[in-house]
């Protein structure tokens, strides 16, 4: 991932050619190609060119500076060229100069850019930049359980405007995850981003301020095309505002203690509280944090064209019972995966489990530790097989009510037809009808499996009825009467009298 940004600065920001790039990088020519124009990865204050070494061009300098600047927030593809400055000057702001003086002017302006680029102080805060942190506070969850939770916070050191998102850990998946949320819901992204060095985005801190990014934070970085900055190792004051933005909304969001049952309608909640927040004034300014605001979203990158699906890959083994484990804790899985490999695709809020390609199982992410979780559901067609054990199973409770019931009363062959018919309905993806099917069996006093086969085929498969066909002509009346007495001879009627 290091060289795959470092080819996407080279082309992006230095505006190397490709081939340059390939001589510089050392890589086949097609591999600089795939990453440079790759673009689904899911203010500056400029020095000053006096306008009185361009006479010709004059007032007409301006407008290229704007040209240039929007440039740097779009993808290079779709930047002016300095052909392209020329013909719009010409065609639409009636510039009457040569080319030649345009392209000396847009050389020199670019390198006064290029050269700027890398030169902020490290607390200066260019419009748009933003500072990200976490912070923790407490909830209660659904059963009034007091939980420890983690808001991910971006601010504004300009406008002092923040978002806040909630999560119920610091990983990486929650970091990107509410990062991407926030940047939705601004409609737009930071040029420049500063963080401190968390693990979940910095494997190592190197000499001379260079640090070894993870693959998934770089990344991320690459798809929405921020520049990441990082404060030196125990310098908390590099990053302020973002500090006192947490702690700020830890005793204005978070008191008294939330309970929270979602947290995707928590964070809801949390994007119009920030809103109604940027409606007081600025500590200094003494303005709406709202109004100072409208000059960060003006500088504020436009989102990408695809969306970036926040989550990591992890090859895992499955035991001799059918479970792996993710973070200590325990999914099972269906046996008959029994020491096979899967594939764990992990969002912040949820795992899914494939084997082949085929999606195997899902679970809700847990951030408990060395719990058990398994789907009472994987487990059916082995008890058809061992229909005695149903009972002593650990899911045995996760079963439909009215299920548990009937299994525990069935006996022998009974029970065994009883799952086999549990397993079909599982199998067509029907279990939420389950507890359905054995009602409509008790109303007709019909326990035994082809009773209750039948309901199941009622409720779950319909028969079709097609509405009786409607003609648009009106059948005609037909006035036919034929004469049939000829037939009569033939039964024997009045021509043998």
């Amino acid at each position: 991932m290091a060289q795959k940004n470092y080819i996407k600065d080279l082309y992006e920001n230095q505006e190397k050619s490709l081939n340059e790039i390939a001589k510089i990088t050392g890589l086949n020519y097609r591999t600089v190609r795939k990453y440079a124009h790759k673009d689904d990865w899911n203010d500056e204050h400029l020095p000053n060119i006096q306008a009185e070494s361009y006479p010709i061009l004059g007032d007409f300098i301006p407008i290229i500076d704007q040209w240039l600047e929007d440039d740097t927030k779009i993808p290079r593809k779709q930047r002016h060229t300095i052909w392209r400055i020329y013909c719009r000057l010409r065609d639409e702001e009636k510039f009457l100069g040569s080319y030649s003086s345009v392209k000396r002017y847009v050389r020199k302006k670019k390198f006064a850019m290029s050269s700027q680029t890398d030169g902020y102080l490290p607390l200066a805060h260019p419009h748009g930049s933003g500072q990200v942190d976490f912070g923790e506070h407490i909830y209660n969850d659904a059963s009034s359980k007091v939980r420890t939770g983690y808001a991910l916070t971006l601010s504004f050191p300009n406008s002092n405007k923040g978002y806040t998102q909630y999560f119920p850990a610091q990983n990486q998946e929650c970091l990107l995850e509410g990062m991407k949320q926030i940047f939705e819901h601004m409609g737009g992204v930071p040029p420049v981003i500063r963080f401190d060095n968390m693990s979940t985005a910095v494997v190592k801190v190197l000499d001379h301020g260079e640090r070894v990014l993870t693959d998934g934070f770089t990344r991320f970085m690459l798809h929405y095309r921020f520049k990441a900055e990082f404060c030196n190792p125990a310098a908390g004051n590099e990053k302020g505002n973002v500090e006192n933005k947490v702690g700020y909304s830890r005793r204005n969001a978070f008191v008294p203690v939330p309970t929270i049952t979602s947290f995707d309608t928590f964070n809801e909640q949390l994007f119009d509280w920030c809103e109604q927040d940027a409606q007081r004034l600025h500590y200094k300014h003494q303005i709406e944090i709202q109004e100072l605001w409208e000059a960060d979203r003006e500088a504020l990158l436009p989102l990408p064209e695809h969306p970036f699906s926040v989550f990591r890959y992890e090859s895992l083994a499955v035991n001799k019972y059918g479970f792996v484990t993710i973070d200590t804790n325990k999914y099972g899985l269906s046996p008959a995966l029994s020491r096979e490999i899967v594939q764990a695709k992990i969002y912040y809020d949820c795992i899914e489990f494939y084997h082949d390609h085929t999606l195997v199982g899902s679970y809700k992410r847990s951030y408990e530790t060395h719990q058990e979780y398994y789907d009472w559901k994987q487990y059916v067609g082995v008890l058809c097989r061992k229909p005695g054990g149903v009972s002593h199973t650990r899911f045995f409770n996760q079963m439909p009510p009215l299920w548990q019931q009937h299994l525990h009363q069935a006996q022998g062959q009974a029970r065994k037809s009883a799952l086999q018919l549990l397993d079909e309905i599982v199998q067509d993806g029907n279990a939420t009808f389950c507890d359905e099917v054995l009602e409509l069996a008790h109303e007709n006093g019909r326990t035994d499996a082809d009773s209750v086969r039948q309901c199941y085929y009622m409720i779950a498969k319909k028969e079709h009825r097609p509405e009786p066909l409607t003609l648009d002509i009106t059948t005609p009346d037909l006035h036919y009467t034929p004469n049939l007495s000829a037939y009569d001879g033939l039964i024997g009627g009045d021509l043998h009298g």
